[in-house]
């Protein structure tokens, strides 16, 4: 460029450049007002009202960690930031000269959170959390750079996916799903910044950009040079649920006392859904939601309405001494108390259910005690469980229901190109069955642990596949094929459901593709 030296805003005098990439040159300056060198960097971009805005905000920020931003100037049409001059290798150029250790990366990730957190706090989200964005000075201190200022970058390493922007290897799964970036994705883009650095690899980065955001979605990546506490928080920010990733002052705790596991959030930390009380509309017709609360109190209720069917002083009589929570399951509740669990009698454990297998109502002789006796209740022999009314009683064990499921079948059409699909969809014209039912069975309905799977066209093609994501990865929806799991289930056979592509054709498999190449999992189905 010959002479470098030139003056801007008739104040910052440029020395010698220090670095140029999509985003602009970064000039070594000279501020000859009060005499210090600064950053100066002179970007590329015609968003000028969107930098001067974020660099506004920005330049709010008050944390040792986060590179100052001192002055935005427009000049000539160019936009020039002036910044905090940190001479020091991103953690980038860092790991490419050595192998950090646990110690090391747990520092830099409480370093870099707390530039995250101070952004947070003023509202700000960085949006580009990366290893080539935190500075790493000789002392060990840590400057995270760039808040917000790459959204308004036109850089060849940034890719735009309906208007959201960052590095492809760092940007958490919700933003590909519509949601706007957050604190709760600055996280994700921490934790995967921390994968890198103590693995030595990026944990998603892929040869292309399409390649890359498919490992986001559906693929876990596997720590091998760490374990233990450091393993499970770095996991535990990579949670793709984002209201179930780990929060900042979480995430605090974990970094200070590195000695800590990570431990599921206590109940108040989680969302639950609580179902309203059902109201009986028939008195001897309890339903599901009265067994399965676990409360004694929810069993004497029920008690008393299966009672109803009987006579009502026996009603009045078995809500109080007659009732005993049976442990073999509903069947014998719903048939009302028995002859036999009204007598107070021995009676061992084995005979039980050929005792609730009684369907004779109780006699007015049999069931109705004493008045000597309405005070205490006949008292359990050995073997028996006590009948008191207010003594906590074991909860019953309920059998599942039967999992209603969808045949996952594959069709293929003349040219070549896949199909996977249900019952629950029609299938597409001019496909034809290739394996019916050979990719195991999709759940009807959600369970816990369970996500829709949707069918989808590919653009300009005939060619069809599955996907996790409602927006089916920018390609055309086709309609609903059932529920995967996202974790592999421990109360049944499963096997893996993969997506995959020969050269160009995409299709299912649950074996292991095949020999072909694996474009993700998809999630677990049953077998």
């Amino acid at each position: 460029m010959g002479d470098t030296t030139r003056l801007v805003a008739g104040r910052y005098a440029t020395l010698r450049e220090l670095g140029r990439g999509g985003m602009g040159v970064v000039w070594l300056a000279e501020d000859r007002v009060i005499g210090r060198q600064v950053a100066l960097k002179e970007l590329r971009t015609t968003e000028t009202e969107r930098v001067l805005r974020e660099a506004r905000t920005a330049g709010r920020l008050n944390s040792p960690n986060v590179v100052g931003i001192y002055d935005v100037i427009v000049e000539h049409g160019v936009t020039y930031l002036v910044m905090e001059l940190v001479e020091a290798p991103t953690l980038s150029e860092v790991m490419t000269r050595k192998r950090l250790t646990e110690d090391e990366v747990a520092d830099i990730g409480l370093q870099t959170l707390n530039a995250l957190e101070a952004a947070h706090a003023a509202g700000i989200v960085h949006r580009d959390v990366k290893p080539s964005n935190i500075m790493v000075l000789a002392d060990g201190r840590v400057k995270l750079a760039d808040f917000g200022i790459a959204r308004a970058m036109d850089d060849p390493g940034l890719t735009a996916t309906g208007g959201i922007m960052g590095s492809p290897g760092y940007m958490a799964p919700e933003l590909f799903a519509g949601k706007a970036p957050s604190p709760a994705s600055d996280l994700w883009a921490l934790g995967a910044t921390m994968f890198h650095a103590v693995e030595g690899r990026a944990p998603f980065q892929r040869d292309t950009t399409a390649a890359t955001m498919h490992a986001i979605m559906y693929e876990e990546p596997v720590l091998q040079r760490t374990q233990g506490p450091l393993a499970a928080t770095i996991m535990a920010l990579l949670t793709h649920d984002d209201t179930h990733r780990l929060t900042a002052p979480q995430l605090r705790e974990r970094l200070t006392d590195r000695t800590k596991t990570i431990t599921p959030p206590t109940p108040s930390e989680q969302t639950v859904v609580i179902e309203p009380v059902t109201t009986f509309v028939a008195p001897n017709t309890p339903t599901r939601d009265d067994w399965v609360d676990e409360k004694p109190k929810s069993r004497k209720k029920v008690g008393v309405f299966a009672g109803a069917a009987a006579a009502v002083v026996v009603v009045a009589l078995a809500a109080v001494f007659l009732i005993k929570p049976d442990t073999t399951g509903t069947a014998a509740a719903q048939q009302g108390p028995s002859s036999t669990s009204a007598q107070p009698t021995t009676q061992t454990t084995s005979s039980t259910s050929s005792a609730a297998s009684s369907s004779a109502a109780p006699s007015s002789s049999s069931a109705a005690p004493s008045s000597s006796q309405a005070g205490t209740g006949p008292k359990p022999t050995q073997g028996q469980q006590s009948t008191q009314p207010n003594q906590p009683q074991p909860p019953t064990a309920q059998p599942k229901p039967p999992r209603e499921t969808l045949a996952l079948s594959r069709y293929r059409n003349g040219n070549g190109w896949h199909y996977s699909g249900t019952s629950r969809i029609p299938v597409p014209a001019g496909f034809t069955v290739e394996n019916t039912g050979g990719l195991g069975k999709l759940l009807a309905k959600e369970e816990p642990n369970t996500r829709v799977l949707y069918s989808c066209r590919i653009n300009n093609s005939e060619d069809r596949m599955s996907s996790v994501l409602f927006n089916c990865e920018g390609h055309g929806y086709y309609g609903e094929l059932g529920h995967v799991f996202k974790e592999k289930p421990a109360d049944a056979n499963s096997l893996e459901l993969w997506r995959c592509n020969m050269g160009g054709h995409h299709f299912e498999s649950v074996a292991d593709c095949e020999g072909y190449t694996k474009e993700g999992r998809l999630g677990w189905v049953l077998a």
